[in-house]
């Protein structure tokens, strides 16, 4: 148990309290507010005092004397319901005062003497709230309070009560555990609570819902500095909610979904739901909650980009797939030609893929497709320059890119460089303008180079495959060996990933 002593409006109060109970300062009324009207207190002796006293509710009412050198005490008077309260009769009290004392349980009894010779001491009314145990064993907790009064002696005279007030107290912890339960509901769920009244036109809000605004814990909210807060574009709506609402009879309850632009520039999405109560007078009162739904929306924008750019890739993917299905049957001779020449060139576009995925659907370096897609044709018979290293491609670019790596290792096997044990590929970085890259494939070492063997190579699946991601080839036929420029539009490395 603690002692909770507190000193209001001139009193000397004492308040003993459970370690985990709501402190009785919270709820303690003053003692003369609630007895003035009922009992005249007086004199000792004042028959009007002691008449009302038995015949009042509200507890029991007692006086003792203290004598002018503060010696021993007594009881000059004890309501008869005395023995409702305490189990002891009022005339077992009068003739030994020390049974009530002996009632206050031992860990109350150093605090309540201490307030009580405070009191006397001061000449200033006394209010205590204490445990005692009853006669029959009950513990009960009892609110204590008298005032003292002069006599013509020199005597005081202490006019007092005492209250039973269990159920008060029980009903006090039962409403502080559901007010804890409900602030740790809040502050699970990140609600901010606010309250706005017409009448008063005054806006409260919780430490959480001024945070969520981007206001500090001082600030004093109002309709026309939340509604300056609101993105532009969603003021409109936020008012229409609350007139809807306002316009029903009795309550009313809506939800409206808006953007915050709070103090620092930081953007972010709130959920509020309010619930508008009227009376005979119109509306009265709004009430309502806001959760920071930044968080969802966000994840709802990226997933619908998501979805976009999934069905973009596909559609792109399939066109991709018509072009080399028909660019293999009109190149192959026979089934299993075109079966061979369409697996292959599947595996190419295959291994773009996986590298686009492994990346997030964001940039993949160029060094490692080439190296991937042409590790088929003997990778050590190409030189790749390191200066591609820095180079990346966007997920679209690099599906042409590695097809065209495909198509071009697969001619110089067939008729360039690499037809030959001696024939070499040489790839190498070119300069170009801020946000393209080129790049140069050129062979070395093989036949003599005749261009209608590679005929129509600029102008089928390459060049349609490149030209629709905005890049371009540029093939050479030079006897001294095939080279082709490719030009394509550059990533960054460090963007924004769709996964």
């Amino acid at each position: 148990m603690r002692p909770v002593a507190k000193a209001r409006r001139g009193q000397i109060s004492c308040c003993l309290s459970a370690p985990g109970a709501p402190d009785c300062a919270s709820r303690a009324e003053p003692f003369e507010d609630r007895v003035d009207d009922k009992i005249d207190i007086g004199a000792e002796g004042k028959p009007s005092f002691r008449s009302m006293a038995d015949a009042t509710n509200l507890g029991m009412a007692y006086q003792i004397v203290v004598p002018p050198d503060g010696g021993e005490r007594r009881f000059s008077f004890v309501g008869q319901r005395c023995l409702a309260l305490n189990g002891v009769s009022a005339e077992a009290v009068m003739a030994d005062p020390s049974l009530l004392y002996e009632m206050i349980l031992p860990e109350h009894r150093q605090a309540f003497a201490a307030a009580e010779a405070k009191a006397i001491t001061e000449q200033q009314p006394f209010d205590a709230e204490i445990a005692m145990r009853r006669a029959d064993g009950e513990v009960r907790w009892h609110r204590i309070a008298s005032l003292p009064s002069r006599l013509p002696d020199g005597s005081t005279l202490w006019d007092g009560l005492q209250i039973d007030i269990t159920e008060r107290r029980q009903m006090a912890a039962e409403l502080e555990e559901q007010r804890r339960r409900l602030e740790m509901a809040v502050e699970t769920t990140g609600l901010g609570l606010w309250e706005w009244d017409l009448r008063a036109d005054t806006l409260v809000w919780s430490e959480r819902q001024k945070a969520m605004f981007g206001l500090p814990a001082d600030a004093e909210p109002t309709m026309e500095r939340y509604l300056a807060l609101v993105h532009p574009d969603d003021v409109e709506r936020v008012r229409l909610a609350y007139r809807i609402a306002s316009a029903a009879s009795g309550e009313a309850d809506f939800a409206v979904e808006h953007r915050v632009v709070t103090p620092t520039g930081d953007p972010r999405w709130i959920l509020a739901h309010g619930r508008v109560s009227h009376d005979e007078e119109g509306v009265r009162l709004v009430l309502g909650t806001s959760l920071d739904v930044t968080q969802r929306r966000t994840a709802e924008e990226r997933r619908k980009l998501l979805m976009g750019e999934l069905a973009h890739r596909a559609k792109n993917g399939m066109q991709v797939m018509m072009a080399m299905v028909h660019q293999a049957a009109r190149s192959s001779g026979t089934v299993a030609e075109f079966e061979q020449v369409l697996t292959a060139r599947m595996h190419a576009m295959a291994t773009s893929q996986d590298l686009v995925t492994a990346a997030g659907g964001g940039a993949v370096q160029l060094s490692q497709l080439l190296s991937q897609v042409l590790e088929a044709f003997d990778l050590g018979r190409f030189d790749i320059d390191p200066a591609v290293d820095e180079l990346t491609v966007t997920s679209e670019t690099a599906i042409g890119l590695a097809l065209l790596s495909h198509e071009l290792g697969t001619n110089a096997v067939k008729y360039g460089a690499l037809s030959i044990a001696s024939g070499r590929v040489a790839i190498a970085r070119r300069e170009a303008a801020e946000g393209v890259a080129v790049i140069e494939w050129r062979e070395s070492g093989g036949p003599e180079v005749r261009p209608s063997n590679r005929r129509g190579f600029g102008s089928r699946l390459l060049e349609a495959v490149l030209r629709d991601r905005g890049g371009k080839v540029e093939p050479s036929f030079a006897p001294e060996g095939f080279s082709a420029v490719v030009e394509f539009r550059a990533a960054d490395p460090a963007g924004p990933t769709l996964i």
